[in-house]
């Protein structure tokens, strides 16, 4: 498995030097975030908020459970509307995304991925970003990528966990990657998610700041074309979790011949490209990667590439059940 770019290895070890030495850093970080965040008043919009976040700095999955949760609001006659970080894309102005007219390059990947699920609308100003929803016809907002931004007032914050990434070794940027403290991200959060296999010792960190927290379990399945009627394959992404793709191919029974990772967010060129498509060619394989990265591939090449659609799907039934009483209850 070939790894172009990856988050740095001595973020998984506790006990790393690096990580130690890089500790007076994160003091600084830390300070520098938290003044950021205080120094925001939260303002209220007309519609109920759901917030959905992590702690790490990507891959846990919170864009897969953004759409989950559009998708169960949507089937029980709700009007979710998505306001999204459009992280990578140049757009400052409050925009609703238009798959047929913005790029990636313009709103980010993300963006347009959560556009094929409900409306969703990006912007530098959240709150201007939310009202615009709610103008656009919104009933309940899912903010993604929300819960380090202090200045909309959310009514249900769902912190994502993945089990297989968990916390890192639990130390801030740059010592590791938490964006900040696992307690007061579980403290700020009124729901854990946790993708992935069960993990009692994340479950048990999690639990040692907050033991009444709900916590649901999920799990990511691929949903496409039958895998055995796909032959052999090579896998590649840029996500901030790769692992998790890979993982999930081999779940769903892909022959995967070789998997290339690329750096979260990447912006493929044509020489990669042509270089992936080469290698397939000459094993006779199928070239397969996520829906977040084939966004992002020129027109001309998107026929010598199948696009994976991941589904995640909540173990517990009771969790769209939860969702429509935090609803019914809301303002």
């Amino acid at each position: 498995m070939l790894r172009l770019f990856r988050a740095p290895r001595f973020w998984k070890d506790k006990d790393s030097p690096i990580a130690k030495a890089l500790n007076p850093l994160s003091k600084i970080y830390a300070a520098l975030s938290n003044g950021k965040m205080n120094s925001v008043s939260p303002e209220a919009v007309a519609v109920p908020v759901i917030c959905v976040g992590n702690v790490v700095l990507g891959g846990a999955g919170k864009t897969p459970v953004a759409s989950m949760i559009c998708e169960e609001l949507a089937a029980r006659e709700h009007r979710p509307h998505v306001v999204a970080s459009g992280y990578a894309g140049y757009v400052r102005n409050v925009v609703r995304v238009n798959r047929d007219v913005h790029t990636y390059l313009q709103v980010g990947d993300e963006a347009l991925l959560l556009a094929k699920i409900a409306p969703t609308w990006i912007g530098r100003n959240k709150v201007h970003a939310c009202r615009a929803a709610v103008s656009g016809g919104a009933s309940v907002i899912v903010m993604d990528d929300g819960l380090q931004n202090n200045s909309v007032i959310k009514d249900l914050s769902i912190l994502v966990v993945d089990s297989g990434q968990g916390f890192g070794n639990e130390r801030l940027l740059p010592a590791g990657p938490l964006r900040e403290t696992i307690e007061a991200s579980i403290r700020k959060s009124d729901v854990v998610l946790i993708v992935g296999e069960r993990n009692a010792a994340i479950e048990d960190r999690i639990l040692s700041v907050s033991n009444d927290i709900k916590i649901y379990h999920a799990r990511t399945e691929a949903i496409e074309k039958a895998a055995e009627d796909m032959g052999y394959v090579i896998g590649f992404c840029g996500l901030g979790y790769p692992d998790k793709f890979k993982m999930t191919l081999d779940q769903a029974g892909y022959k995967v011949l070789d998997f290339i990772v690329f750096q979260d967010h990447h912006a493929y060129t044509i020489t990669e490209l042509q270089r992936l498509i080469a290698t397939a060619k000459k094993v006779n394989a199928t070239l397969v990667t996520t829906w977040k990265d084939y966004v992002k591939i020129p027109g001309v090449f998107k026929d010598e590439v199948k696009a994976i659609e991941i589904k995640l799907r909540v173990e517990e039934d009771e969790f769209g059940t939860f969702l429509e009483e935090f609803l019914s209850r809301s303002r």
